[in-house]
């Protein structure tokens, strides 16, 4: 029963990721101030938030949803940062005919699960901004607090000719605060064009195994900053990644026609915005074939930003 639990978290988690100048202020995300709740399967939820009770009915727990929900992993906190409430979620255990695990807590921006009607979790909000930064205020407690990795990821989606692309994302492991502390999330962009859809999450728990009591309580979220697209198409396209996916860990760049942008200097994240590589430039020589050494890490998506003279750069990479 406990790797099915943790499979919700995760399940969220995947949903999320399959140059530029200040401007105007981008559009609010809906009601990031957990001011107006509403009773929904039992008790009360944050109006226009998704929460592990509805997830649960997409999850291989769907028929002891019964004996789960109310699951009292999201509920109404009255300490708040700003204004009346804030949304606290928990690690919460449950125990059914099947055994007793930890359940973790997650809210998921959007009005229903599974709004596309095919099976899959859904949430999203329709967005069109291009914000900077994400930032909320948080508080995360519990002995185990650390270990649980609590988490927040946001991502920018725009659908077009029958598929998503990722315009922007990011995603952050959160430390223990036993206070409201701000979190300032720069995000990191791919696409050049507009949103049209807004998928964020908070879980505070998406370890194998979670402690029961593990709490974050969120509050005040926002985006802010607009970004502008500046790049030069053309040194866009210079850049050659190969081969990509890759099934080694191995990756190459090239770029010929402009040496100084495989031969910045680099990072690599994973998908929950850990750092995995760091390099410094590399002599341009390298620029025939620089190598991306990502050997020993999980199967996945990684993001690779290169930090240019024109700006940092950014790819998907894909390991196989």
């Amino acid at each position: 029963m406990k790797q099915l639990l943790h499979r919700i978290a995760t399940a969220v988690a995947a949903v999320l990721f399959a140059g530029s100048a200040l401007a105007q202020t981008p559009a609010a995300v809906p009601n990031g101030t957990f001011e107006t709740w509403a009773t929904r399967s039992g008790s009360e939820a944050p109006q226009g938030w998704i929460r592990t009770d509805e997830i649960l009915l997409f999850s291989p727990l769907a028929p002891l949803a019964p004996l789960l929900v109310p699951t009292g992993t999201t509920t109404k906190a009255t300490v708040a940062h700003g204004g009346s409430f804030a949304a606290q979620i928990q690690n919460v255990t449950k125990t059914t005919p099947l055994g007793s695990g930890v359940l973790p807590g997650v809210l998921l921006l959007g009005p229903r699960v599974n709004p596309n009607g095919n099976g899959n979790i859904g949430g999203g909000v329709p967005y069109t901004s291009r914000p900077t930064r994400l930032q909320f205020w948080y508080k995360l407690t519990g002995d185990n607090a650390l270990k649980d990795s609590a988490a927040v990821a946001v991502g920018l989606l725009k659908t077009q000719g029958g598929s998503t692309d990722i315009v922007a994302f990011d995603a952050v492991l959160l430390t223990p605060a036993p206070n409201y502390t701000l979190l300032d999330i720069p995000l990191t962009y791919i696409k050049s064009f507009a949103p049209d859809t807004l998928e964020m999450f908070f879980t505070s728990g998406l370890a194998e195994t979670i402690t029961a009591g593990t709490t974050l309580t969120v509050d005040d979220v926002v985006l802010v900053g607009t970004v502008t697209a500046t790049r030069n198409p053309a040194t866009e396209a210079a850049l050659q990644i190969y081969p990509n996916p890759s099934t080694t860990g191995e990756f190459s760049l090239a770029s010929l026609g402009s040496p100084a942008l495989s031969t910045a200097p680099y990072t690599v994240a994973d998908v929950t915005g850990r750092i995995v590589v760091r390099q410094a430039a590399a002599a341009a020589s390298e620029a025939r074939g620089r190598l991306v050494n990502l050997r020993g890490q999980r199967a996945g998506v990684y993001l690779l930003q290169l930090h240019t003279p024109e700006g940092p750069l950014t790819r998907k990479l894909v390991i196989e």
